[in-house]
């Protein structure tokens, strides 16, 4: 179907935009959005690309917005805000118990466009760009059209390079400000499935060195490498594993990421249940991957797409591990990990441990006091510490 390009709104984008989705809206306007078409919108961090593309397609009443994101808050986020217009059936979100691949979940888009914010990692936006060219390919749609901003301080021509391995055509918009888009079209055909990032990692286990092959998905954090706050925590834990200071017959492993530590929980705690969780549906599958290929996947070793252990019962866990996200994007945000003290504070039992590694030149020890109980030091270097913390 070809579709005859909408004319920009007079007075510009709707209000309530960042410099970033106003020139992603504004290019989407120039390729034809408000077609009577569905719109692809992906990763959709604030809600107001969702709320922008169900106005552009509001005078079509069998236009569809479908809204996907790898974040299960954000896609929860997106439920509560736009409940009414999803029991109309004008927007579909993914957010089943399971993460659902994006390609999956709009198979049955009727869409020309798919708007985004540019992935942090050239590994996610990879893996975007083959989604949707599989997606294009099994729908038999030519002109799929990616459009992708992102502030231009963090945009590199590496970007149009990964990108131009799944389309033919890789151009930039116009600027607006400091921001700018990329846009993709043309999907090239017969490209693979993404394939994980293949890697491992040699930890002790109980005292004996084992060798734990890791997986990485899209932009999952340290991609399938071992991070250097993950292998302090490992080799502390260990230690005290040994010396009879931690038991536990429940452990978490909370925002697995690569699932390093969720397959040591699994290989040195054979007899425990054991969890893995995360609110990143890259991080999920990965998680699963590394599990299965450690040969480490059995019954009561499971993993979860999970906003803070909001499924987990209170005072449910003797243990809990956190290597947390201190970032926000480029910018070093030490309140992010606050949410995630508090969950592991409600689902450990008393007595439990939280088992927390941070960046050393941050101060964490009053708040894991505060928000848990007692602490003590268990390994730190120049680059992170590893403290742990007692239910009270």
């Amino acid at each position: 179907m070809t579709s005859t390009p909408a004319a920009p709104h007079p007075e510009g984008p709707p209000q309530g935009l960042d410099q970033t989705e106003r020139v992603i809206l504004r290019a989407a306007e120039e390729e034809g959005a408000g077609c009577p078409c569905d719109l692809i919108i992906v990763g959709d961090v604030t809600g107001a690309l969702t709320a922008a593309a169900l106005e552009l397609t509001a005078a079509h009443p069998e236009a569809r917005v479908w809204s996907w994101s790898s974040s299960r808050a954000e896609t929860a986020a997106l439920a509560d805000r736009f409940a009414t217009q999803r029991r109309a059936g004008r927007l579909l979100l993914a957010d089943g118990e399971q993460p659902l691949p994006l390609e999956v979940f709009a198979a049955d888009a009727d869409a020309h466009l798919v708007l985004a914010r540019l992935p942090k990692a050239l590994a996610a936006l990879d893996d975007l760009a083959r989604r949707l060219a599989r997606l294009a390919a099994a729908r038999g749609r030519e002109h799929l059209t990616l459009i992708a901003g992102g502030r231009v301080k963090h945009m590199t021509r590496t970007q149009n390079e990964v990108l131009a391995a799944s389309f033919a055509e890789v151009r930039a918009s116009r600027g607006l400000g400091k921001s700018r888009a990329l846009i993709a079209t043309d999907p090239r055909g017969g490209l693979p499935a993404p394939e994980p990032a293949t890697g491992s990692a040699r930890i002790a286990v109980r005292g004996g060195e084992r060798q734990i092959p890791l997986r990485g998905i899209g932009g999952v954090f340290s991609a399938a490498r071992p991070d250097a706050g993950s292998l302090l925590l490992l080799g502390a834990l260990d230690a005290a594993l040994l010396a009879g200071e931690v038991a536990a017959e429940s452990a978490v492993d909370l925002g697995s990421g690569n699932g390093l530590l969720t397959a040591y929980l699994a290989a040195a705690l054979p007899a425990a249940q054991v969890l893995g969780s995360d609110d990143d549906a890259d991080a999920v599958v990965a998680t699963a991957a590394t599990l299965e290929a450690a040969g480490l996947s059995r019954p009561g070793v499971t993993v979860a797409w999970d906003e803070s252990l909001s499924r987990v019962g209170e005072g449910s866990a003797d243990l809990v591990l956190l290597n947390p996200p201190f970032h926000d994007g480029t910018v070093v945000d030490a309140t992010l990990v606050h949410g995630l003290l508090e969950a592991a504070a409600r689902v450990l039992r008393p007595g439990g441990q939280l088992w927390f590694v941070h960046n050393s030149h941050l101060r964490y020890r009053s708040e894991l006091a505060t928000r848990v109980g007692p602490v003590q030091q268990r390994a730190r270097d120049r680059r992170f510490t590893v403290l742990s913390a007692t239910r009270a």
